[in-house]
């Protein structure tokens, strides 16, 4: 296939460093544009099963990056922009033309809208396996992507959902 547009998705946890390399390597040979896309979940616009969910330690949390702690709306963006910032840089270094963007929103939709809007040809983003709990009320940002792209996907599993 050729991939001229690559979007990557990506988020603060374990598996972002899997992730984004796939989509550095995927666009570096198919000398493709990349567009970085991070999405921030405003949780007081959600619904209350949602917001039950942050309450009850289902939205997962990563050292040195509390999307749902105490931080003002502010700090996380600038956060967000920072951790952005850091991963396109890397892209560039590389010499792929690359731009980034953060979103506040749903994750599966932001993607999705996302990569209509800007053309893209391909999502690369990962799986994270939550427990069936979990995905019973956040969803499954993947299963949406996979299911309402208007393009490629290719979704990363983490290393210990690939070996049990």
């Amino acid at each position: 296939m050729n991939f001229k547009r690559i979007l990557v998705a990506i988020n603060p946890s374990p598996l972002t460093s899997t992730v984004f390399e796939q989509a550095l390597n995927l666009a570096q040979k198919e000398q493709a544009n990349l567009m970085i896309l991070y999405c921030l979940v405003n949780i007081a616009g959600l619904e209350f099963p949602i917001e039950s969910g942050t309450m009850f330690g289902l939205y997962p949390t990563y050292p040195g990056f509390s999307q749902f702690g105490g931080e003002t709306l502010q700090t996380q963006t600038q956060q967000a922009t920072d951790w952005l910032q850091t991963r396109y840089q890397q892209a560039i270094a590389l010499n792929i033309p690359t731009e980034y963007q953060h979103q506040f929103g749903d994750p599966g939709v932001t993607i999705c809208d996302t990569a209509k809007q800007w053309d893209a040809s391909l999502i690369i983003l990962g799986r994270h396996d939550q427990g069936a709990i979990a995905e019973f009320f956040t969803g499954s940002v993947s299963n949406h992507v996979v299911h309402h792209a208007t393009c490629s996907v290719l979704v990363v599993k983490n290393d210990e959902s690939i070996n049990k």
